[in-house]
């Protein structure tokens, strides 16, 4: 069984993986701006990271960083559903107002996705089949997560152009 997470370590750990991303949103040609907001309690539910376009338009990135795991080590996306099992209060995409789900891995495979398309297609599958995706829970300090493992090649056929992969290294 795996130890518990340490939930303020795990966000101190949250950082350097935001930060690689927001600097790779940054250099994009049809982005003005992109800010590193998930200290900011305004933002909270809004995403870790907003983006500013070259028309104005804002945009919010949530990011989970999976630094244990790299594109070869696992094919799956680990996309939380519940942050506390026990209550069922909602996890991952469920949790955010984001319009970006963003995945990094340890080798820098940075899979982007569309959180909307993302949870409607979870849920639809979750409907047709509870048992679809491997489920897992998670020990924390004081509550445990609920997680499903979804293959990145079947979200990646479900959502199509709404979830690209890109290499940071």
């Amino acid at each position: 069984m795996q130890p518990p997470y340490y939930f303020p370590h795990k966000r101190e750990e949250s950082y350097p993986p935001v930060e690689r991303v927001r600097r790779w949103f940054e250099k994009r040609g049809d982005v003005a701006e992109a800010r590193d907001v998930q200290d900011n309690a305004e933002y909270y539910y809004k995403g870790d990271i907003l983006i500013i376009r070259g028309d104005g338009s804002t945009q919010f990135v949530e990011v989970k960083s999976e630094p244990s795991y790299t594109r070869h080590t696992t094919e799956n996306l680990a996309i939380e559903r519940y942050s506390d099992v026990a209550k069922h209060t909602p996890g991952g995409p469920w949790s955010t107002q984001a319009d970006f789900y963003v995945h990094i891995y340890g080798d820098g495979l940075l899979v982007v996705m569309n959180r909307k398309r993302l949870v409607h297609w979870i849920d639809s599958e979750l409907e047709r089949d509870r048992h679809t995706f491997t489920y897992r829970e998670i020990a924390n300090h004081g509550w445990v997560t609920g997680t499903y493992l979804i293959p990145r090649g079947r979200v990646r056929s479900a959502l199509g152009d709404w979830m690209r992969e890109y290499d940071l290294d």
